[in-house]
């Protein structure tokens, strides 16, 4: 199993898969690896992303804009980054001789590839894409499948590589995210029963300028009750508890393995990062609203979401506020919200890896 610590998604998604493959196959031996073998420069990598993300994000939008509309420039790109992966991961691929080799990280799964075409990728190979959106570094038709998020999702990855082998599968999330009680999610998590309920994130950095959105969520209405998840980004908690505002309004959480319970909780998750939080969401049978989601994959993926009717896309503070203004006063309007959202989330990723084991 492997992934890398580029944001949190890729490295959540690839636990997720392994904690199910462990319940459903006791005698396997399942390895995770996060990390793309390439030491200090793995390091260069996380942290050029964090930076860019957080300081430059329309940098970051451009480059992912010029890989969808220049295929032929982004296969130029894909085959300079995959012998390099390739090489790092050998070792490893070699040591234990898979049966099963599954990616959850789009570089990584270009290295499996450069392996394949080599005739050192022994067992079978599945890239698992994490965002509903699907870039070109996603999809490597050397590797025998390739997992997406929603059938428009599976077209677009068809688009990148006619002869993949692409299917479309349940998301990769924790077992814990699936619909529950509210009330008693509320009382664990300290929240208001009377309150609408907003979570607010931005990822495991706290990215997307989360303070305009979160004044755009509590302009929604004085029974709104803002719940953000600032993660790793301990300077946006430290400038919101600063605000001094009182906890039935706003709740500034830190870094928490309890995310499923503040989702089941919530009424509404706003979120401007969009990939696995998302789908996280969607799995409890939540409503979502992406808030000016960050450029590249995040407002792509919004676009998709909201396209399959999962999701509400706002582009400007003020339309975050009459978004979440309607939900909380239209209850038939969130209910048709969330029960698409549940339905997204039916479906059941355990029989997508029974039926996997078959063909391994």
């Amino acid at each position: 199993m492997l992934s890398a610590p580029v944001g949190e998604g890729h490295v959540a998604a690839a636990r997720a898969l392994a904690a199910r493959m462990r319940v459903l196959w006791p005698d396997a031996e399942v390895l995770e690896v996060e990390s793309t073998g390439r030491g200090s420069r793995d390091a260069l990598l996380r942290v050029s992303y964090r930076l860019t993300l957080r300081f430059v994000p329309r940098l970051y939008g451009i480059g992912y804009d010029l890989l969808v509309r220049f295929p032929k420039a982004a296969e130029v790109f894909k085959a300079m980054s995959a012998g390099g992966i390739g090489r790092s991961l050998e070792p490893v691929i070699a040591a234990a001789s898979p049966d099963l080799v599954i990616s959850t990280y789009p570089m990584i799964s270009g290295g499996l590839a450069w392996l394949r075409r080599r005739g050192r990728l022994p067992g079978r190979a599945v890239a698992v894409v994490t965002d509903v959106a699907v870039h070109p570094f996603w999809v490597w038709p050397d590797l025998d499948e390739t997992w997406t998020l929603l059938p428009a999702s599976r077209e677009q990855a068809r688009a990148v590589a006619p002869l993949a082998e692409v299917r479309v599968v349940p998301a990769a999330v924790d077992r814990r995210f699936r619909p529950g009680d509210p009330s008693a999610a509320r009382a664990a998590t300290g929240l208001r029963t009377d309150a609408f309920v907003v979570l607010v994130t931005g990822g495991s950095l706290g990215f997307g300028g989360l303070e305009r959105v979160v004044d755009a969520v509590l302009a929604g209405g004085e029974d709104v009750q803002a719940v953000v998840l600032c993660a790793r980004n301990e300077r946006l908690r430290a400038r919101l508890l600063a605000r001094g505002l009182p906890s039935d309004r706003l709740v500034a959480r830190g870094w928490t393995d309890r995310v499923a319970e503040e989702i089941t909780a919530a009424d509404l998750v706003v979120t401007t990062a969009g990939g696995v939080i998302a789908t996280e969401a969607l799995a409890v049978g939540r409503a979502v609203l992406f808030a000016a989601p960050i450029p590249g994959h995040g407002r792509a993926g919004a676009a998709m979401t909201a396209a399959a009717g999962l999701a509400v896309v706002c582009r400007t503070p003020a339309e975050v506020t009459a978004a979440v203004r309607r939900l909380r006063e239209d209850p038939g309007a969130r209910a048709a919200l969330a029960a698409r959202a549940a339905e997204f989330g039916r479906a059941d990723l355990d029989d997508e890896l029974a039926a996997l084991a078959l063909r391994v």
